[in-house]
């Protein structure tokens, strides 16, 4: 099974995914619509660029998606929809990747979302720990284990 090439995944594209979710009713803030695009424009696009730089690149496939939903919906980059932004990039990645996705349980998905921010309360991920194999990886690597 190919595993993940980050190489051509850019900030933006999680800021333009980020955004897109913004324009749905799903979007759950407080603020202004605008006040919120503006938070979202100026998420730090260096800490993405690290994130993507020092991604384990030499994982499992399973490991790696783990690793990715760990990393960007664990560290909150974003007022809201961090969980389905990292859901949707990391989609995208694995289409560009060659990995067939096909359809992913809703369920199942939404169960392990509700799982994953419950063991995300516990934990305090930021930069230094975007990759830990914590409680939070450890749900996202049964997930991907049975999806992929």
């Amino acid at each position: 099974m190919t595993d993940i090439d980050v190489l051509y995944v850019t900030p933006e594209d999680f800021i333009r995914t980020n955004l897109e979710f913004l324009s749905t009713s799903e979007y759950d803030v407080v603020e202004t619509s605008l006040k919120t695009r503006k938070q979202i424009k100026r998420v730090s696009r260096t800490d993405i660029r690290r994130a993507l730089d020092s991604f384990p690149l030499d994982d499992p496939l399973q490991s790696q998606c783990a690793h990715w939903m760990h990393a960007f919906a664990g560290k909150h980059f974003f007022p809201d929809a961090n969980h389905r932004t990292a859901l949707a990039t990391l989609r995208a990645t694995l289409r560009q990747n060659g990995v067939e996705v096909g359809r992913w349980p809703q369920e199942l998905t939404e169960e392990t979302v509700e799982r994953s921010k419950q063991a995300r309360r516990n934990l305090d991920i930021d930069m230094s720990n975007l990759f830990k194999e914590d409680d939070m990886y450890a749900v996202w690597l049964d997930y991907f284990e049975e999806v992929l």
